[in-house]
């Protein structure tokens, strides 16, 4: 049989009891007690200094509450004795628990038996019928004057079991009328509280009924009271009239002057109840006097500095704010400004369990190193693994990527577009830095698989602190790519005469004329491509088309295709024999009979609902804009916000003489609800056009809709914007036969105007065609 190991005997020098030491100078549950609670003061019970748990009490004290002397819970007097203990093995004292509630949120389990203390405020409880609340009278006493009384909520249940004349019918009352009127349970049961306390005050004061100025002293329920004495006939009339209730004075708080109701805001009260973690002092910014502070600085300068960024620390002004519910509060995360975490070991564990932080990227860029060779970097290690894998930032780094979530947020961009848009410059700055400028290629080769990457507004963002280097492969205008990509599929000979051709329309030609638009061009070649197509298989060159050719290709495509087709081939070959790259001009003599085409109204049943038709508010302002008062496409686009002026119900529309709409009721309507959309979704826009969208709100370009808007918003009506306006053009044409009024309202040419006329009076066409 193995011998038990033997320990020292002797006195503890923490609770004084005799017996084994495995710790050579303190038992074993007085070591745990040193080392669970560190700090030393004087005990609230016996008065010796020792370690204290969270009630003030030591390990010692703690037992003999516990053991023998829990009345002094009830009566607290410093100076009590102690009964020293022997420590035996096997023999267990009662456990040092703490004295003290049950976690917050989380209400006791009512299958475990009650914690010790319970048990004896249980047997300390009140008296449930104390003589002391409102003793009753000798009936029909006259009173010399009626005391206000200061009842609350305890005071019910120190009179619970006291037998209260009336009370039986009123509690039958109570639970009827909340039957009636669908209230809950709980409150008839508060109405009965509150009526237990009237009956109590009119048993004090001798009278047989209720007097209404007795509920003017009930902490809650006065006017359900009211009623149920009143159907009771037990509610006597007034008296005297109401207590006028001065209104709560309204005040600055002392620490940081939010305009509130109390002294000190809930938040300094907070602050004040930490003189450890804020000591008070006088604020090293702002100068206040006497307030607590933290690294040197008052709360209303850490509410300064968090509202406004860390430029704001030199400053020496404060904002002041709203006190109550409408007061900011500082940001409760660790590292916070002025937030302090709190000491929770399992966020210890979780921190030393945290592998440590990634060192700097090795690929730095400096801007110091030239460039040997230009190298696309490849991007497509991001797609797999996790980002919070990336390297760490550098100071620089972290300093551009604050500002860029700081711009976002004043930008009034929606949430989940600033955390991907700050995901995707969180990878570039990972693995360049921010001491050079990044290049565009870089930008735009983040992987769009990857969800949570962005190019756009990183590079709008970067391109405005001069961070980016251009992709000279993307200077060139969107449509010149375009026209120079679709040349390359034709063959050598062929594409070069195209690019002459389009220098010849850019004015770079022979002869000097206005240049004309890429977009323009674009649209031509896009005319040609399918005759050029063709004629490629077989020619080499165009000076190998002939008539014939042109001919066979406008008898192939009849109607307003051929026109366009006849248009871009003139251009074409007239540009070459300018150029002198072809002998003659195929298409010299060339024509077609062309008709004329009248506007044609809109069917009734498709214009019915138009507007309640469109999906959005913008949708429905434009629909309105065009069936209404005839704007065209690109004069709805260009409208500015400061041409709308909502108050006196006018809308100023640019063209080459201003012309002023005068708003209807429905128009009115419908541009007050989109400018309160647009408020609420993009508040800190800085574009000046009246209609924006999500790209257009965020671009730091400032342009207006695109086309594409616009056609998206008609396509669901089954009905184009041109469609729509030539129907309200000659809806005005059929009221009047002046040209110049369309003119002047839709601004429109002559000749455009006298085509509405003659639709709307053929009686007016000339017999004699000019």
């Amino acid at each position: 049989m193995a011998r038990r190991k033997t320990w020292p005997v002797g006195q503890c020098r923490v609770c004084l009891g005799w017996g084994e030491k495995p710790q050579y100078a303190d038992c074993v549950a007085c070591s745990s007690w040193r080392h669970l609670h560190p700090e030393q003061a004087p005990c609230r019970r016996c008065g010796h200094t020792g370690h204290l748990n969270t009630d003030g009490l030591c390990r010692l004290c703690l037992q003999a509450i516990r053991t023998f002397d829990a009345g002094w819970i009830a009566d607290p007097v410093v100076g009590r004795p102690c009964q020293l203990a022997l420590i035996l093995p096997g023999v267990r004292l009662p456990r040092s628990q703490p004295i003290d509630r049950p976690l917050k949120g989380r209400p006791r389990d009512a299958s475990r038996p009650r914690s010790w203390l319970d048990r004896q405020r249980i047997a300390s409880a009140e008296p449930s019928d104390d003589p002391r609340v409102c003793p009753p009278a000798v009936r029909g006493q006259l009173l010399l004057f009626r005391p206000r009384r200061q009842l609350a909520q305890e005071h019910v249940r120190r009179i619970r079991d006291r037998d209260l004349a009336g009370y039986d019918r009123l509690q039958a009352i109570a639970i009827a009328q909340a039957t009636e009127q669908s209230f809950s349970k709980m409150w008839w049961r508060a109405a009965c509280w509150m009526i237990r306390l009237a009956l109590a005050v009119r048993d004090a004061d001798g009278e047989d009924l209720v007097a209404e100025e007795v509920l003017d002293d009930l902490p809650r329920s006065q006017n359900a009271v009211a009623d149920i004495l009143r159907e009771a006939g037990l509610l006597r009339p007034r008296l005297r009239r109401r207590p006028a209730i001065p209104p709560k004075p309204h005040r600055s708080c002392r620490h940081c002057d939010c305009w509130g109701f109390r002294s000190v805001c809930s938040g300094c009260s907070n602050w004040s109840t930490w003189p450890g973690r804020h000591p008070v002092g006088d604020c090293g910014r702002c100068g206040r006097r006497s307030v607590p502070l933290r690294n040197g600085i008052c709360r209303a300068c850490c509410l300064h500095i968090d509202q406004h960024g860390p430029d704001a620390r030199k400053e020496t002004w404060t904002q002041l704010w709203f006190g109550g519910d409408l007061a900011p509060r500082l940001a409760i995360r660790p590292g916070a400004l002025g937030y302090d975490a709190p000491h929770h070991k399992a966020r210890q564990r979780a921190a030393a369990a945290r592998p440590p932080a990634p060192p700097t990227s090795p690929h730095l860029v400096n801007p110091a190193q030239t460039t040997l060779f230009d190298a696309r970097r490849d991007w497509t290690c991001i797609t797999v693994g996790e980002l919070d894998r990336l390297p760490s930032l550098t100071p620089a780094a972290e300093a551009l990527l604050d500002d860029f979530r700081h711009h976002a947020k004043q930008q009034g961009w929606d949430e989940q577009v600033r955390r991907l848009a700050a995901r995707s410059l969180r990878i570039l700055l990972a693995r360049l830095g921010a001491d050079a400028p990044i290049h565009e290629a870089d930008n735009r080769s983040l992987p769009a698989d990857r969800p949570g990457t962005s190019a756009r507004r990183i590079l709008q963002f970067l391109t405005r602190r001069g961070l980016v280097v251009p992709d000279p492969a993307r200077q060139v205008d969107i449509h010149q790519r375009a026209i120079e990509q679709r040349i390359q599929t034709f063959p050598e000979d062929i594409a070069d005469e195209l690019r002459s051709w389009v220098l010849v329309l850019r004015g770079e030609g022979r002869r000097e004329h206005p240049a004309m638009p890429f977009e323009t061009i674009r649209k031509y070649l896009g005319y040609l491509h399918p005759v050029l197509t063709a004629w490629a298989d077989r020619v080499t060159s165009l000076r190998e088309v002939t008539k014939d050719d042109i001919r066979d290709a406008l008898t192939q495509r009849p109607g307003p295709t051929g026109r366009d087709l006849l248009s871009a081939l003139r251009s074409l070959f007239q540009a070459l024999k300018q150029e002198r790259l072809i002998f003659r001009d195929p298409t010299r003599g060339t024509s077609l009979s062309t008709s004329e085409r009248l506007p044609v109204p809109i069917p009734t049943d498709r214009l019915h609902g138009l507007i309640d038709r469109a999906g959005t508010p913008m949708a429905k302002l434009v629909v309105a804009l065009v069936a209404i008062h005839g704007l065209g496409r690109r004069e709805t686009r260009c409208l500015l916000l400061a041409d709308l002026d909502i108050a006196r119900g006018r809308l100023t529309v640019r063209r080459d003489l201003r012309h002023t709409v005068y708003l209807d009721e429905l128009t009115h309507i419908l541009a007050s609800d989109w400018l309160r959309d647009r408020h609420q979704r993009w508040p800190l826009t800085a574009n000046p056009y009246l209609l924006v969208s999500q790209q257009t709100a965020a671009d730091d370009r400032l342009p207006p809709v695109s086309t594409m808007v616009m056609n998206d918003i008609f396509r669901p009506l089954g009905l184009t914007l041109s469609k729509l306006r030539q129907d309200r053009i000659l809806d005005e044409a059929r009221q009047t036969a002046d040209p110049v009024h369309l003119m002047r309202v839709f601004g429109i040419a002559a000749e455009t105007a006298m085509k509405y006329i003659y639709a709307a009076h053929p009686e007016h066409r000339p017999a004699l065609w000019r």
